[in-house]
């Protein structure tokens, strides 16, 4: 049941005064609408039977694609790694995909509505970092010939290292799983009239059931569909919403101009910020890329991975943050338009993204761009639950208890252990939104904690050869310090804390070789270099203390600077410990590394053949884009009918184009 609420008055700027009457549902709760008394056009439109069909039918194909890839896990390194058969540009979609959630759509899009064309600065350093982040390690990771980003630490580091890198990523990525799958399901719940929990419910067993079934095929196939969703809605709401300002002219007249220096929700961000996102984006990419680069057939495949995820990533700045500048000019004043006020205590700006799509789009479309966020959310939740699964079976149960595991039995684990995630991740959830725990501060202040020090040594022990084994928990640990310490103690921006960090962390990471040679050599020498260190870093941390600190926390301070330097000597003996044995294990390692995959031994080998995916995708995609041909069974404008009419066009046209692709010869007619 409908309630009309009582009028209101607007005064639009062009002095002509309107009446509007606000439509709520019984309960007096999200989805409303705005109704014009001039036009009798709803200004923002509700979410209608039409949109939940489009979802439920979203739902079904997710479900559809698991059970479809169940059939091709035959073991462990299909499951994780697809056999290393894994199409080079589905493993680029998928790492394109990786870096969506609804905070794209919500988050980013209040921080480019508050902060203008700094954001876009912020979204344009990405594909720059990915592409260097690329050509660093891409080859090299399909060389490790692993089906885990953990695997090769045990071979090229240690036992301690592989389980400690083990535990923070599996920990770090399922309380970061749990809040995504909880904020988005926060964010569509009042949209969509469901209760929160209930989302939470069945979009987490969704993204398990898949998951568990399809393994990485699954999240492959599905990433490339919900791509195509994603880009089609955002390409379609990018000139949609400059029509409201008039074109891009007006829109770039009308935005102040570019700030390198903003205070956003209390955190101060500057252009030191902007570096340290590349940088962190550039080793992150080194590090967390290994998924997609190990799970094509060869090296050079592995780097058109990262190359087409960069290609992708330039249309990040263009259809995710000019709409939210398109609604800065339109919406300067959020407390002002109906559609916001509920939200005036919660970052009202958050919305403007979804707010543009409820108002531009027709229903049906609607739901289209609800699948698009459940997408972009689901895309990032499906690769953690397969990544973590795969740590958890190869790194932490057969690396440490079942050695002797063959392929077959790490297929069953690595099924447990994805269902496992799947349950806390989704348990979580349901206890994120239900709460009021900080537990979003908590998840932040541990990934930027750990992100640094545990990248760089993944990155960078596929490429020093020097370092010993010990140089990655040496890395962590000075990593940890300096990051505690200039974050929590000083109170540093993230610019300057990243910057200290990664010195700390790459320092002794990369004159390890160099420091176990001088304690070998020249003890006294090394007691005089820590005792330098010890004082240089006190030093740093005393000037930018803020005046008139408390005892207590110059104590803190230079306790972490001679930590810093009294744990040189440490580390320095455990690196000079290494024996012969152990180098000769590192000297294998690299010369694994400098030896190219035989694709055709190594990938194909007795039996196999290539799993063809292009007619599947192809069929998907034009079956979807046809079906959404029923929305003109509907009441729409003659504007809402060209929209529904272009959305269809590129739907079947990419369907079309995967087919015509799928038709050609291959490059081995006996596969």
């Amino acid at each position: 049941m409908l309630l009309v609420c009582s009028a209101i008055k607007i005064t639009l700027s062009n002095d002509n005064s309107y009446s509007f009457h606000i439509l709520l549902r019984g309960n007096g709760k999200l989805p409303f609408m705005i109704y014009s008394e001039q036009s009798g056009v709803p200004l923002v439109k509700p979410v209608n039977l039409l949109d939940y069909a489009v979802i439920l039918c979203y739902f079904l194909f997710i479900l559809g694609v698991g059970v479809y890839f169940m059939r091709l896990n035959k073991g462990g390194r299909q499951y994780f790694a697809g056999g290393s058969m894994i199409p080079w540009w589905m493993s680029g979609m998928t790492l394109y995909m990786s870096g969506f959630t609804a905070w794209t759509f919500t988050g980013a899009a209040g921080f480019a509505y508050t902060t203008g064309w700094f954001t876009f600065l912020y979204f344009s350093v990405g594909p720059l970092a990915g592409l260097l982040g690329t050509l660093m390690t891409a080859s090299r990771w399909r060389r490790t010939r692993s089906i885990s980003p953990v695997e090769y630490t045990h071979t090229r580091f240690n036992v301690t290292t592989q389980q400690l890198l083990s535990w923070v990523i599996g920990i770090n990525f399922t309380l970061s799983a749990g809040v995504q799958l909880a904020s988005t399901c926060k964010l569509l719940s009042p949209l969509i009239g469901v209760d929160m929990t209930v989302i939470v419910l069945v979009t987490g067993v969704i993204i398990m059931i898949y998951t568990l079934l399809g393994g990485i095929w699954a999240v492959s196939v599905t990433d490339v569909v919900q791509g195509i969703i994603l880009l089609s809605i955002t390409f379609i709401v990018l000139p949609l919403s400059l029509s409201l300002v008039g074109g891009i002219k007006p829109l770039l007249e009308a935005v102040p101009p570019l700030q390198l220096e903003h205070t956003y929700n209390g955190v101060h961000y500057t252009g030191h910020w902007l570096v340290s996102i590349f940088m962190i984006g550039m080793i992150g990419l080194a590090a967390g890329g290994a998924q997609r680069f190990y799970s094509v057939k060869d090296e050079r495949d592995a780097r058109r991975v990262g190359i087409f995820a960069s290609l992708l990533g330039l249309t990040v700045p263009l259809v995710f943050i000019v709409p939210p500048l398109v609604a800065k000019v339109y919406w300067p004043d959020l407390a002002q338009v109906e559609f916001f006020r509920p939200y005036l205590d919660k970052n009202p700006q958050d919305l403007v993204y979804v707010a543009l799509c409820m108002k531009l789009l027709p229903n049906g479309l609607i739901g289209v761009f609800v699948a698009a966020m459940l997408s972009a959310t689901m895309s990032t939740l499906s690769s953690v639950y397969n990544m973590v699964s795969s740590i958890v079976a190869r790194d932490m149960i057969q690396g440490l208890f079942r050695p002797q595991m063959n392929d077959a039995q790490l297929l069953r684990v690595g099924r447990i252990a994805s269902l496992s995630i799947g349950a806390i991740v989704t348990t979580l959830a349901v206890i994120f939104v239900n709460s009021q725990i900080g537990i979003f501060n908590l998840m932040q202040a541990f990934f930027t904690l750990f992100n640094i020090p545990v990248v760089v040594p993944i990155a960078f022990g596929l490429i020093f050869r020097k370092v010993p084994k010990w140089s990655a928990v040496g890395a962590i640990t000075w990593g940890l310090v300096g990051g505690v310490t200039t974050r929590y103690v000083l109170g540093w921006d993230i610019g300057p804390q990243v910057y200290l960090s990664l010195a700390l962390t790459f320092g002794i990471f990369s004159t390890a070789h160099l420091t176990g040679r001088l304690y070998a050599r020249h003890r006294a020498a090394l007691v005089a270099v820590a005792t330098v260190l010890a004082a240089g870093t006190g030093t740093l941390f005393q000037a930018s203390a803020v005046p008139g600190t408390i005892v207590a926390q110059e104590v803190l301070l230079w306790g972490a600077a001679f930590a810093i330097g009294g744990s040189l000597v440490v580390f320095a003996r455990l690196f000079a410990a290494e024996g012969k044995d152990e180098r000769d294990q590192i000297e294998e390692f690299f010369r694994k590394l400098d030896t190219p995959v035989d694709v055709e031994r190594e990938v194909y080998g007795p039996g196999r053949k290539q799993i063809t995916t292009l007619p599947l995708v192809g069929w998907t995609t034009i079956v979807m884009g046809a079906m959404m041909g029923l929305i003109y069974l509907t009441d729409l404008t003659p504007t809402d009918r060209v929209v529904v009419g272009a959305l269809i066009t590129v739907m079947i046209g990419f369907g079309i184009m995967m087919l015509a692709l799928g038709r050609r010869k291959p490059l081995r007619p006996d596969h």
